[in-house]
């Protein structure tokens, strides 16, 4: 038997019912709630950018060092990591900290930068901030043919600082330790509340 009531539109409330999209009201309320997450999580995820940043700076810094220590057990010659503002030599450091860093082998034993001696160079960029302890002595770490570290003629055990100005995340410094046997490594993140002061030697 023919169905009568195929061509009948469908009842007012059916037709609503399966209408698509979503009402303003429910619009309004994923919004806010979307707002909710990103407020809650920001915090989160400027923590894991900054934390970030402080371990691949350090670990930059300890490439650049132990390169310049194969440089010098390779080459059989000094080979010097320094501060350096320009790529090319090497450099007071600013008040602020070490702006830039440079690696060079001097093979022919004068002290000064020639361009075929440069091995590798760096830059470090604003907030991150590098301070060396007091025993780096001109801004200058030595590594001799023994492989050895020195600042100037002593013997050196200092460390190397890497810190932001922030307390997110409340971690804020890692240090790289020179040790006396040349041993070149990361210690443990510090908590220094959001201050960037210089390392002890030790």
């Amino acid at each position: 038997m023919p169905d009568v009531h195929s061509d009948r539109p469908p009842p007012r409330s059916m037709r609503a019912r399966h209408a698509g999209g979503f009402t303003l009201v429910e619009l309004a309320i994923t919004l806010v709630v979307l707002a909710v997450v990103i407020g809650l999580a920001s915090p989160l995820f400027t923590g894991l950018i900054n934390g970030s940043r402080l371990t691949g700076n350090a670990n930059e810094l300890i490439t650049a060092m132990q390169i310049a220590r194969s440089e010098a057990l390779r080459r059989n010659a000094r080979a010097f990591f320094c501060q350096s503002s320009n790529g090319t030599s090497c450099s007071a450091a600013p008040a602020a900290g070490w702006d830039g860093w440079l690696v060079f082998a001097d093979e022919d034993g004068d002290n000064v930068v020639d361009a075929a001696e440069i091995v590798r160079s760096g830059i470090i960029e604003d907030p991150i901030q590098v301070i060396a302890s007091p025993s780096v002595t001109n801004a200058t770490i030595i590594f001799r043919a023994d492989g050895l570290a020195y600042a100037g003629n002593n013997l050196l055990d200092a460390n190397m600082r890497v810190c932001l100005p922030v307390t997110n995340p409340n971690l804020n410094v890692r240090d790289v330790n020179i040790a006396v046997g040349g041993r070149i490594a990361v210690r443990a993140p510090i908590d220094a509340g959001g201050a960037c002061a210089a390392p002890g030697n030790l």
